[in-house]
Formats: C-alpha cells, structure tokens, sequence
C-alpha cells in the first residue's frame, strides 16, 4: 500500500495557511479591524494548528504497522526517501520514481 502524494500536499497548504493567518493577527490590529475579524482569524488558527496533527496522523501513517508518521513532502525525489522509525520499512508515495519502491 502506498501513501497519496495528495494528502501531504493538502497537508503543506493548510499548514501555510495557518502561517498566514497567524501573522495576519497582528495586521488587524494594526488597522483597527473590527474584534469578530480578529475572533474569527483566532478560531481559524486554533482550528487548523489542531486539524493538522490530525490529519497528519490518519493520512500519513506507515502502511506497514501504522505506528510511524511520514514527513509530507511536495514533490517525489531521491532526497526524500524516509523509513518508519517503528518497524523500519520505506514510506512509499504513490508518485515515487521505481528504484525507491522495495
């Protein structure tokens, strides 16, 4: 079984998307934005710095044990290649070139 190169692309952009919001905090207050616009940019860090362990944890799991976590990487690559820290077998996305596949 392989893990879809999709979900750690999903999981990258969220991730960007709470930086952004994070460092939008400090913009509303600068312009005096009204307080359920900073509320609102609140909830939505707090949400997505709590979705995305999550999701990280159900999408990426090691195939073979489902104890390890895999690092999400945008593209495939040589550089990339990561094994299970649990039971030692390779983290094989479903875009990853043939020589990485054991």
């Amino acid at each position: 079984m392989k893990l879809k190169r999709k979900y750690a692309r999903l999981i990258i952009v969220l991730l960007a998307v709470d930086v952004l919001l994070v460092l939008l905090v400090p913009l509303l207050f600068r312009w005096d934005a009204p307080m359920f616009l900073v509320t609102a940019d609140f909830c939505a860090v707090v949400t997505l710095s709590l979705l995305i362990p999550y999701l990280r944890m159900r999408l990426l799991l090691c195939p073979h044990c489902g104890r390890g976590v895999a690092q999400p990487y945008w593209n495939a690559g040589t550089g990339h290649e990561q094994f299970c820290v649990k039971c030692g077998q390779p983290f094989v996305f479903d875009d990853d070139p043939d020589e990485n596949k054991n």
